[in-house]
């Protein structure tokens, strides 16, 4: 896996010559880093079915961007695709939201998750309103991340039966995630 770029604090005559060679690698590599931190968007474009009383990780197989300085990503769209897996370490900024189908019945509830464990105080819970779409925002957390880490929303309904997620050119789930620094 790749490293963030680190800088020097102090030149030494004679061992660091000042050159291109270490120019790009303590000066442009991490500024092209911070230009260009770890980031994703998700989406979901395929209805998901959720088991009543069954916290679930959502599932996302579309991007509106995946990229790093390597431009390789974190997320795959064919293999475990609830997933943002960190190939950097760091802090990593986490938001988004589920659109559940329109039961007035049970709670919905959102909640974030490190390698398959929950992340505690990320809990929200939400009783829906007459029958329609219940579209929830889950809590903007950060996360810390090392390299193989993964991050994925979790959601679960208690309807007492199978509830579809929505989709739609105006609804979709979503999970967006940003590097924002170092752990």
């Amino acid at each position: 896996m790749p490293a963030i770029p680190e800088t020097k604090t102090a030149w030494t005559n004679g061992v660091d010559a000042l050159n291109s060679t270490n120019l790009n690698a303590y000066v442009r590599d991490p500024i092209k880093f911070l230009m260009n931190p770890p980031r994703a968007k998700l989406r979901q474009i395929a209805i998901q079915t959720l088991t009543t009383s069954v916290l679930t990780p959502i599932t996302f197989t579309a991007e509106t961007v995946d990229t790093d300085v390597d431009g390789i990503g974190g997320h795959s769209t064919s293999t475990n695709t609830s997933r943002y897996t960190a190939r950097y370490p760091g802090w990593y900024q986490a938001s988004g939201g589920v659109s559940f189908g329109n039961v007035s019945t049970g709670i919905r509830l959102l909640r974030w998750a490190i390698n398959g464990s929950n992340v505690a105080g990320t809990d929200v819970l939400l009783n829906p309103v007459n029958g329609n779409t219940t579209r929830m925002p889950a809590r903007t957390e950060l996360v810390p991340l090392d390299v193989g880490d993964y991050v994925e929303l979790m959601a679960q309904q208690t309807t007492g039966a199978n509830l579809n997620t929505v989709v739609s050119a105006e609804e979709q789930s979503s999970m967006n995630v940003l590097w924002v620094g170092l752990l």
